[in-house]
Order: structure tokens, then sequence, then C-alpha cells
């Protein structure tokens, strides 16, 4: 990589944390009924009391911890606080009671007599995720060497496009639809591009790709108004149905939003695999025609579906593990199941995710045979025309 091609990977990678930073910067922490959530220092566990409490003709059993904290940031930094942790019958069994030198999240408020009190939200993990992440990077940067430097690039992209740009432009009421198509785009074009450079393997790649998602979307809207869906598919999505009196937001372009960028991170491997295979199909082998080009990259592609086709469902059911051991766990007719709108928009998110990805496939080919149809035998040629 060229110093001209780093410095512009840079200033674009600075263009779009600017971006992100002006789009995140409305989203500031906020507490309900005069709390704010602050971080604090267990310095001693006061109490330990396991409290019943007449529920529903029976009991339930509740352990409650007092705790004094001493507050670690805000405009209380410094000052001590008396703060309960609780734990329901349901959490107990896997809870981690707090001790002296943990560390928590706690709702901070000022009661009748102006003394500092609240709740334990959660425990600070910032620095075994902050370890875990290092690890993580240290890997890529073992075993890829400069390879590896550009992941972590386009890693960073990734996580300033949907962190930064889609969640807190979605969240105001921007259209998911959209935003997600060109956060895709952007995503992919700068991954592909810092990964293959500005070659046809990379152009091709990105064409494969682009339109593996759009096929994956149209897919999804045409699913979701057969199937009826209303995108308010768990607690969470009811929840941001009064996130603001200002818009409402639109639940089923969500759920279109969440198969393209779930899908987009596979199509892209697709994609860049069947550009690279032919990339080296055509050096090796000139004489090849644009069709037998196209059909060499299928043929490829039959053996690469067989297990991206299993990456995408597996990832989707890991991620609805809870949800379908709860079905599992009641003896309710499988139709009844099929026919719920959680249940139906994972089988919607899942194969319409899955036949992108598998979308991308003749479409890298086709793409690839068409910008090497011509293909000469030296290097200089891969790459993209000025």
């Amino acid at each position: 990589m060229t110093k001209k091609r780093l410095l512009f990977y840079l200033c674009a990678l600075l263009a779009l944390f600017g971006l992100s930073w002006q789009a995140a910067a409305a989203q500031e922490p906020s507490g309900e009924n005069g709390q704010i959530s602050v971080r604090a220092q267990v310095e001693e566990v006061l109490s330990d009391e396991m409290v019943s409490s007449p529920y529903s003709g029976g009991e339930i059993t509740t352990r409650v911890l007092t705790l004094r904290v001493r507050i670690l940031e805000g405009a209380f930094q410094g000052q001590q606080a008396v703060v309960r942790q609780t734990f329901d019958e349901i959490s107990l069994p896997s809870a981690y009671p707090a001790k002296a030198g943990d560390r928590l999240f706690i709702w901070l408020e000022l009661d009748e007599q102006n003394q500092l009190t609240g709740s334990a939200a959660d425990y600070v993990r910032e620095i075994p995720i902050a370890l875990l992440t290092g690890c993580f990077l240290l890997f890529l940067l073992v075993f890829g060497r400069w390879q590896g430097v550009k992941t972590i690039l386009s890693l960073a992209v990734t996580c300033l496009v949907v962190f930064g740009l889609f969640f807190p432009l979605a969240v105001r009421g921007a259209g998911p639809v959209w935003l997600s198509l060109l956060c895709a785009a952007l995503m992919t074009g700068f991954t592909l591009f810092l990964v293959c450079g500005f070659t046809r393997k990379a152009l091709s790649a990105i064409l494969g790709c682009l339109g593996g998602l759009c096929a994956a979307g149209i897919l999804a809207a045409a699913f979701s108004w057969a199937m009826r869906l209303s995108g308010m598919v768990d607690e969470e999505a009811a929840f941001l149905r009064f996130l603001s009196d200002q818009f409402v937001l639109d639940f089923r372009g969500l759920l279109f939003a969440a198969i393209i960028i779930g899908a987009s991170g596979a199509s892209m491997d697709v994609a860049v695999s069947i550009a690279s295979s032919l990339e080296e199909l055509a050096r090796k082998a000139p004489q090849l025609n644009a069709r037998q080009l196209f059909l060499s990259g299928v043929a490829i592609g039959r053996d690469i579906m067989g297990t991206m086709a299993n990456t995408l469902i597996l990832a989707y059911v890991g991620g609805a593990i809870h949800l379908i051991l709860l079905l599992y766990a009641y003896p309710v007719p499988f139709s009844n199941v099929i026919n719920r709108e959680t249940v139906a928009a994972e089988i919607l998110i899942s194969l319409c995710g899955s036949m992108g990805m598998l979308s991308a496939i003749p479409l890298s080919a086709l793409a690839s045979a068409f910008l090497y149809r011509h293909k000469a035998a030296s290097p200089s040629a891969n790459k993209i025309p000025e």
C-alpha cells in the first residue's frame, strides 16, 4: 500500500469518525424521575437478607443486599451512598452478589432527607471487555501482519458506520431502509477496496455483494408484506414505540435493516471469495472467455454455498436461542409456533439473509467475468482503469 493510498484511507476514516461523532452527539445519557446513572465502587456490604412477599396467591422470595458505595464520577464524585442490589427468584441461581471492591453502575437519587440513595444496575465490565478486544486485535496482527492492520481498519469503519451512523440516525426517525442500504454500501466499499486495493477484483466483489443485498431486500419486502409482519416482534420494539412524540419508528423498515446489516458480512465474504478465485483463474488461463469464467465462478460458488448458508442460519439460531428454548419448553402445536410473528420474523431474517448471500455468488461471478473478459497476463491489468 502506497503512502498516498494509506493517506486516503486515513482521511476517509477520519471523515467517517466525524460524521459518527455528529450523529451521536445528541445521544446523551439521561435518567428517569430525577435518577442519574454513575459508576461506583462497593466499600462494604451492610446487609444481605432474603425477603418474602405475597404474590398472586403465593410468595416470592427476593435476595436484597444493602451496599455502601463510593461514587467515582459526576457531580457527586467522592461521596458515599447507600444502594440496594436485588435478585429475584428467576435471576438468583446465576446471580453474582456484590462484594467489597466491585464496581457497579448505580441509579442515583436524593431521598426526602437529601441523602444519596439508589439501586445497583449492573457491573462495570469495561476492563475485561478491553482485554478481550486487545487479545483479538493482537491475534489479527500476529497472524495477519499487514493484512491484519487492514482488517483492523475495516473493523473500525464497520463499527463507526453501524454504531456511529446507523443507530444514532435510526433512533431519531431516519428511514431505516435507505439508511441500511447506505451503511451497507459504505462498509462494503471501504472494506473491499482496503483489503483488495483499487482492482477489478474489489469492484466485482462490491457489485456482487451489493447485488446480493438488494436481492435480500426485495425478498424481505415482498415476504414481510405476504406474512403481514408489523415489525413489533419483541419487548424492545414495544419500548421503542413510545420513544418520542415527534416521530414514529418504521418497524417494518427496521426488520428490513436487520436483514441487510445481518447479511452484509457473509455476502462480502462470499463475493470476495468468488472474485479472488476468478481473478487467479483468469491470470493462469487467459484464454478463457467471459462465459467460461462465469460458469467456473458458479461451480466454485456451489462448494461455498453449503457452509455459508449454515453460517447465517446458525448465527440467527444462536441469537434467538432463548426464544427457541422457551418454545420447546411448552407443549405448543407446531402450527401455532410457526405462525407467531416473533418466529416468522426470525425465519424471514435468516432465510432472506441467506438467499441474499447466495445471490451474491452468481452476481459476483457475472461481474468478474465481465471485468476479466479481456484479461491480460500482466498484473497491471487488474487495476481499475482511470
